[in-house]
């Protein structure tokens, strides 16, 4: 059954590889674990952990961008409503997660980074920067007046706003300003597994009010406390209490794979390693209960229904 993962730091891989010399990133050592685990859908991510410029954030949009330039046989590149069209190919989505780097002039920098082809957005990952607060910067601190700018502008551009890693005094600034819908690439709930990064029913409820969707982390520590239960059938329960609360349209997946970092390779999911075991999930899914067409609704549907809704034609 085909899925769309909603969230992989392909983007920060891309340019790390380029940068040793390695070229054909994508296409070479990507692609083929997408297709085997029939990842038909993708959120190639430019990741920044908190330290990095505007130079290096633009470094490796455009890494990336190349990168889906040159594999345009391969995929199709979603920038637009029409390029949800069925083709064949796995359809790609630029996104970004943390923008540190953007110290001012957000709104410009923002307009850059849709013209590049950036769709969906984080302003912070765990860090505390110029635009917002994540997990592990001050609770009280939220979005900041040119976060704020940063927002309004994706809103103006139909970029979407992911509240991944921020904190809950950002997201909740977040709630109050966002006209289009929040998502949550990928994050679990809170309920059953107690860490920040996971979300509370409150949170899930605004994403829900809001028209977005909350994609499941395949991270071992955000899918349960004990080791044993650290799999996708557990991974599944977080879908099983997303979508009795909100209902199954809010169920999407981010399994935020880390096969290829080298000091995160034992982080995943005991089933769930790697982009070739991504169909351990829509097997947990109906061990939790979910029916065929509800399992094709949080595999794939629920994102592409979403991004019809939001992408410009």
């Amino acid at each position: 059954m085909r899925i769309f993962d909603l969230h992989a730091d392909i983007g920060w891989d891309i340019l790390r590889k380029h940068e040793q010399g390695k070229m054909h990133v994508l296409k070479e050592e990507h692609l083929p674990k997408l297709l085997q685990g029939e990842v038909l859908g993708v959120g190639i991510a430019s990741y920044f952990e908190g330290s990095e410029d505007w130079e290096r954030m633009q470094k490796m949009v455009l890494a990336t961008r190349q990168e889906i330039e040159e594999n345009l046989d391969a995929v199709t590149w979603v920038k637009s409503k029409a390029d949800l069209e069925e083709t064949g190919k796995p359809h790609v989505v630029m996104t970004v997660e943390g923008m540190c780097g953007i110290r001012d002039q957000a709104e410009e920098k923002i307009q850059w980074l849709y013209d590049q082809g950036v769709r969906i957005a984080s302003l912070c990952w765990n860090d505390e920067n110029a635009l917002a607060t994540g997990v592990k910067g001050t609770v009280t601190r939220g979005l900041t007046e040119e976060g704020r700018k940063a927002v309004r502008k994706m809103d103006e551009l139909g970029m979407i706003l992911d509240v991944s890693h921020t904190n809950e005094k950002t997201f909740w600034d977040m709630v109050e300003i966002v006209r289009g819908p929040l998502i949550a690439t990928h994050s679990n709930t809170r309920v059953l597994c107690e860490v920040h990064r996971n979300l509370t029913d409150q949170q899930i409820m605004a994403i829900a009010a809001k028209g977005g969707v909350i994609g499941l982390n395949a991270a071992k520590n955000f899918i349960d406390a004990n080791p044993e239960n650290q799999d996708a059938l557990h991974l599944a329960a977080h879908g099983r209490h997303i979508a009795d609360l909100v209902g199954v349209e809010h169920v999407a997946v981010g399994f935020d794979f880390m096969d290829f970092f080298e000091d995160h390779a034992t982080s995943m999911g005991s089933d769930l390693a790697s982009a070739v075991q991504a169909q351990n999930l829509i097997k947990g899914l109906k061990t939790q209960g979910f029916s065929e067409m509800e399992c094709q609704a949080i595999g794939y549907d629920n994102v592409l229904k979403l991004l019809r809704q939001v992408l410009k034609s």
